[in-house]
This record gives structure tokens, sequence and C-alpha cells, in this order.
């Protein structure tokens, strides 16, 4: 018997998929995934509101003590008939931060939302990364030291306690999910909840009031109908929340609350598992019984089955029994 004849045991092939299950969630987590475009893109426009912030009280403060000084100094020159040369410097160059501090707080004006690039956002993303990296890499650099200080106990301890919990967890993976923006950040960043429900508002009475349920059906239609064609039974719901984040629709939406909204556009939704993750999506099944049709790309993504010149018909494969 060769080797590649001998199949490895139940015990070993549930620790290996445990092992592999884990690694993906610790990917998943360690490279940021957790958290979701909107709420990295609101912590990106709070952090510039609360400069913002800053810089105009700033700007006060100083306009303000400025203005006391000069002030001062005037009822001064006012009672004793004027000022000596050494305060009349100190009026003019109070007198000069009064404009100064009052012209640039004019140019700040008031907080506007900024177009933040995507680049910014994956930066964001990449620093949470890191920092998360850095976490996973202390307790092993832990169990290392210990084990190389004290005793090769600690690593023998470790490693059993790592194999027990992948073979426990066997062939079951974990849901990679993405938590909800947290309810004090949606507060604080309400200005882009205002933004987007004014534009939306426009939009509406611009145009039909069911235009952005055509528009959000035809997207759908077009991923499902995709990921059709790569042989997946469906998309998720987070998975088309993102597409649409990043063409900057749908920013108010969370995750948990994405799949409400897909369906008041009458998209049907249900658990369906997609890469070995279970969660809330659309099905190809489900989208075709909706439509009464079958799902369709968009033009430019249908494949060319067409016959080119000068190629020959493949002959057909002899079927089994024949």
């Amino acid at each position: 018997m060769s080797p590649r004849d001998i199949k490895p045991g139940p015990l070993i092939t549930r620790t290996t998929a445990g092992a592999g299950h884990f690694a993906v969630a610790l990917a998943h987590w360690a490279g940021g995934h957790t958290v979701s475009e909107e709420e990295l893109l609101r912590r990106i426009v709070k952090s510039r509101a609360e400069a913002h912030a800053e810089a105009v009280e700033e700007h006060q403060r100083e306009a303000q003590r400025a203005h006391k000084k000069a002030t001062k100094l005037r009822r001064i020159a006012a009672e004793d008939g004027g000022l000596v040369p050494a305060a009349q410097s100190e009026l003019e160059q109070a007198d000069r931060a009064v404009r100064r501090h009052e012209t640039k707080l004019a140019a700040l004006g008031d907080f506007e939302v900024p177009d933040v690039d995507p680049g910014q956002v994956r930066h964001r993303r990449h620093r949470i990364a890191a920092g998360r990296c850095m976490m996973l890499a202390a307790p092993v650099a832990g169990v290392v030291t210990a084990s190389w200080m004290l005793d090769g106990v600690v690593f023998l301890l470790s490693t059993l306690g790592t194999v027990t919990a992948c073979c426990i967890r066997g062939n079951r993976p974990f849901e990679r999910t993405v938590r909800p923006v947290p309810a004090e950040l949606l507060a604080d960043t309400a200005i882009l909840a205002l933004g987007n429900a004014e534009e939306e508002a426009e939009e509406i009475e611009a145009d039909d009031l069911g235009a952005w349920r055509q528009h959000l059906r035809r997207f759908v239609e077009h991923a499902v109908a995709q990921a059709h064609l790569e042989k997946k039974g469906g998309v998720l719901a987070v998975d088309l929340l993102q597409r649409l984040q990043v063409s900057g629709l749908h920013l108010d939406k969370t995750p948990d609350a994405f799949p409400a909204v897909l369906r008041s556009a009458d998209i049907p939704v249900k658990k369906i598992s997609v890469d070995n993750v279970k969660a809330l999506g659309v099905q190809y099944t489900d989208l075709t019984a909706a439509l009464k049709r079958l799902p369709q790309l968009p033009a430019h993504m249908v494949p060319d089955l067409t016959q080119k010149p000068g190629e020959t018909k493949p002959e057909p494969l002899p079927q089994k029994g024949l």
C-alpha cells in the first residue's frame, strides 16, 4: 500500500477542518472585515467634524481674548488721555489679532460633510488590522517566551488546548458577520443621515416614487445572475450592501437593517449559505420565482458563446452506456 492510499482518520479530518475554520475566522477578524464601510466612513467624518469644532473654538477664544485686551487698552486711553508707545503697540497687535481670527472663522464657516476618498477608508481599515494583528501576536509571543524561560510544558499545554478546540469545532464554520454601527456614532454623525435623506427626498420628488426600488431590483438581479454564472446559489445581503456603499449608495443603511430594505423592494430574502457562510441573502431560485423569469446579466457581462471563424465545433462526448 502506497502512502497516497492511506486516508486520514476521522479525528484528524475533524481537527483539520476545525483548524481551517478557526484560521478563516481569525483572518476575517484580524483583517478588520468585521467593521463595515459605513462605520469607517462615519468615523472619518466624525474626526473631521471634531477637528473643525476645535479649530472654531480656538479661534473664537483667541479672538475674544484679543478683543478684551484691546477694549481694556482703549478704556485706559480714554481715562488717561492717551497711551504710551509700548501700550499703543500692544493695542495695534490686539486689533490685528482680532481681525486675523475673525478672518479665519469666516474661512472655516459651517462644517460640511466632505467627500471621503475610498483610499482613506482602506487606510483606516489597515490601521485596525494592524492593531488586531498585534493583539493576536501577543499571546503567541507570550507562550513562546514562557516556554523558553519557564518550561516546555507551557508550549505542550497550549498546543494541546489548540488541537482540542479545533477538534471540538469540527466541520462547523464560523459565521463571518459585520458588526452594526454603534448607536453613539450614528447619533454623532446624524448629519450624514440628514444629508442623504435630503438628497433622496429630492430624487423622489424629481423621479417616480418607485425608481429606487427598480434600481435596487435591477442591481440585485445582475448580482445574483453573476453569482449563478460563478456556480454560486445566491448573494449575501451584506455583500450587496457593501457593493452599493462602495458606489456611494445606501450609506445610511446598516447590515442588520438592509434585508428589510430588500424586502420593501419585493426582493425575497432568507438565510442562505454562500462559500460556507450562512447569513441572510437572495437565492437564485427564489429571485427567479419572484421575477417570473430567469435573472438577466448586463450586456457587457454575457459570455460570448458564438463560434469564431476558423474554429471547429467540438465533437460531443460519447455518452456512457452506449
